[in-house]
């Protein structure tokens, strides 16, 4: 089968796979509404590894995913400033471990799938792959073309906040 013809329901995961991401669960991240700590699940990764694989694979082969794994507690961080001013916190959500597990298997499962198809200047979300690293790309490239005498025009644009507004309806 093609890689390009995959479906979600084609993806069946192991049991050492769900418990190699288990184990590598963050124990500082705060747990979701479910109120399951990951510093728990990591530690009984390999006891909770079978059952939970069972449930990812008839998820993702019926196409559900539990209602309650789609809950998050949203909370406030705050960013820089005042922190009496509402405006400077963003808003996490903080989703059940277990979703985000799930989430880690089929990323796992797709990644390598996708990774040819994405475009060469992407830096965020991708493995190796960073803020720091397109800023050392932008300023090779610039270094190069003021080496080759060649002028360099540089636009700057501010995007702190662009994505902080939540829609009200």
């Amino acid at each position: 089968m093609e890689s390009s013809c995959i479906k979600l329901s084609d993806i069946n995961f192991t049991i050492s796979e769900v418990a190699a991401v288990l184990r590598n669960l963050d124990p500082n991240k705060a747990c979701g509404p479910d109120g399951i700590p990951s510093r728990i699940l990591s530690k009984v990764a390999d006891e909770i590894a079978p059952s939970l694989c069972i449930l990812f694979n008839m998820s993702l082969s019926i196409g559900v995913v539990p209602a309650k794994w789609k809950f998050a507690n949203i909370t406030p961080v705050f960013k820089k400033d005042d922190p009496t001013i509402t405006l400077n916190y963003r808003p996490i959500s903080l989703l059940c471990v277990i979703s985000k597990v799930l989430e880690r298997c089929v990323f796992n499962h797709c990644y390598h799938h996708l990774s040819p198809s994405f475009y060469q200047f992407q830096h965020g979300f991708l493995k190796g792959k960073s803020t720091t690293t397109q800023l050392l790309e932008a300023y090779h490239d610039i270094l190069d073309t003021v080496a080759s005498g060649n002028k360099v025009d540089v636009i700057y644009l501010d995007l702190s906040k662009a994505f902080d507004k939540v829609p009200q309806y």
